[in-house]
């Protein structure tokens, strides 16, 4: 079914409700395909003789080192044409392995260990709170909950979770307030 039909500089322009599904569908998979984190260490490298301070910034898709998106940046600029192997750094989330050439830079191997989740668990009559993730997810057994009539946000926050009182949880959660404090209007994970 066409819904309306415009001619712009002597151009017929169409758009059928079938067009805009298809537009809409295809920006869903476009914002689905971008779901890498990144995350920047800095370290001191040593090769040879030489130390470098370099910045790490390394994009993981949850399971693997996105090498492509990641990228080392190391001073001061010489020596050149240094080679690291299997420089171990660690994070919150994991723990990588990476090659790299320093100057020119560039990282030649990386791979990842992501280190368990330290869930907290709460005592009863209380409800565990945790950190929307970005565009809304929430770990497995958690459902998301967003107050003043919210959406998601792109990127993830990082504040730890917490146990709160569960009656209190529910008025919040009735009132469409967040139990964190009416200061907070970001989307939460709760356990249900």
């Amino acid at each position: 079914a066409v819904v309306s039909t415009q001619s712009t500089w002597g151009v017929s322009v169409r758009s059928s409700s079938f067009t805009i599904m298809i537009s809409f569908g295809f920006l869903l998979l476009a914002l689905s395909c971008v779901s890498a984190e990144s995350e920047v260490v800095k370290a001191s490298v040593k090769s040879g003789k030489n130390k470098f301070s370099c910045t790490f910034t390394l994009a993981n898709d949850g399971a693997a080192v996105l090498k492509g998106d990641s990228k080392v940046v190391c001073t001061p600029n010489k020596p050149t044409k240094k080679k690291v192997s299997n420089f171990e750094v660690s994070t919150d989330t994991a723990t990588y392995k990476l090659s790299f050439n320093i100057n020119p830079e560039k990282l030649t191997k990386a791979s990842m260990e992501l280190k368990a989740v330290k869930t907290v668990e709460c005592e009863a009559g209380f409800t565990r709170v945790c950190p929307s993730g970005a565009a809304g997810s929430c770990p497995e057994g958690m459902f998301n909950f967003c107050p003043y009539n919210g959406s998601p946000a792109a990127a993830e926050d990082s504040w730890a979770c917490s146990c709160l009182q569960t009656r209190m949880l529910e008025l919040d959660v009735q009132a469409g307030l967040n139990p964190l404090g009416e200061c907070h209007g970001e989307c939460i994970c709760m356990s249900g």
